[in-house]
């Protein structure tokens, strides 16, 4: 407990470092209409995806955001567990370019929106089975049976930082067979909780969604942000992995579109804990199932903090003239 309370100690402190990034008032710059939202998460982690706390605060345009993020936890995130990183990220759309803050040095790199080439010369791939990802075992494939979704508005309600919110908790359970016609089943359960849509909060959604839209737009990609997303992107991430190993890309793409939205679910959502297990004897994966025994894979917890619309400065947008830029 001491020492989850410390590491939000170092984030809020590292994060509030990190804010000071963009110019103080008095300002010069233009102030405009931005959509301001902080978020918490904790994720305990699974293989790829080491066990991590984070604070997020992002800032949001029609044509441009800046992200302020703090993390602390292990492998790849800190060099010592309960440490604290920071970094800060501007996407502008209007200028097709992403510069990275380094406030320690009081710098910047620029790259395009479609990312920088590497500079580094990369390993040839390994070789892969067809599919692409290659299993443990390479005669081994998993296909997906049964998908079933349980959804119940449970009538609990409770303020959660200050956004009025009610509960709901959802099932979501899908069965795998393997070539050798054994079995094996995954249970994703979020418990959810929502606010109610009100005017305050959808000029902050609607800043988000034309946000979304415009950079999917110069990137090339499909976009469905009128649907909010029932998932954390991250979580999507993580079942991924999981089963990459056993799951054809095709098939876990197609997995993975049923998970991350879901219409009956009513509201923005404002804490999300994701809980997911998966037992059975497809693939062999007994030894697996022993590791882990009746806990769950992996659980992610995702808090809205604050969101709201403010007026914001124009300079926010942009590295501070006292940065150099990194070549």
């Amino acid at each position: 407990m001491f020492r989850i309370a410390a590491s939000r100690v170092a984030i809020a402190l590292v994060l509030a470092g990190c804010s000071g990034l963009a110019q103080k008032d008095p300002d010069p710059t233009p102030v405009s209409p931005t959509a301001v939202t902080e978020t918490h998460v904790v994720n305990e982690g699974i293989k790829d995806f080491p066990t991590f706390e984070s604070m997020t605060r992002t800032y949001t345009r029609a044509n441009m955001q800046r992200s302020e993020s703090t993390v602390s936890g292990a492998g790849i995130f800190a060099r010592f567990p309960g440490s604290a990183s920071a970094n800060a990220r501007i996407e502008r759309l209007d200028r097709n370019v992403v510069w990275t803050l380094d406030a320690k040095y009081r710098r910047y790199s620029e790259c395009p929106l479609q990312g920088c080439p590497a500079v580094i010369p990369r390993k040839p791939p390994e070789k892969q089975s067809a599919d692409g990802n290659k299993p443990r075992d390479a005669e081994c494939r998993l296909k997906i049976g049964t998908t079933t979704w349980a959804v119940e508005r449970t009538g609990l309600k409770r303020s959660i930082n200050g956004f009025d919110t009610e509960q709901y908790d959802v099932k979501w359970l899908v069965t795998f067979r393997d070539n050798a016609s054994r079995n094996a089943t995954g249970a994703l359960s979020i418990d959810l909780w929502t606010t109610p849509v009100t005017p305050a909060l959808e000029g902050a959604m609607a800043l988000e969604k034309s946000y979304a839209r415009a950079r999917d737009a110069v990137l090339g990609m499909a976009n469905d942000s009128d649907k909010s997303l029932l998932l954390p992107i991250e979580v999507g991430r993580m079942l991924n992995s999981h089963l990459s190993q056993y799951v054809s890309p095709t098939d876990r793409s197609k997995f993975l579109a049923g998970a991350t939205k879901l219409d009956k679910v009513k509201g923005r959502p404002i804490l999300t804990n994701v809980t997911w297990r998966f037992a059975g004897g497809a693939c062999a994966m007994e030894a697996s199932m022993k590791e882990f025994g009746d806990k769950p894979r992996f659980t992610f917890t995702s808090e809205v903090m604050s969101y709201k619309l403010d007026s914001l400065h124009d300079s926010l947008f942009a590295p501070p003239r006292n940065y150099k830029r990194t070549k």
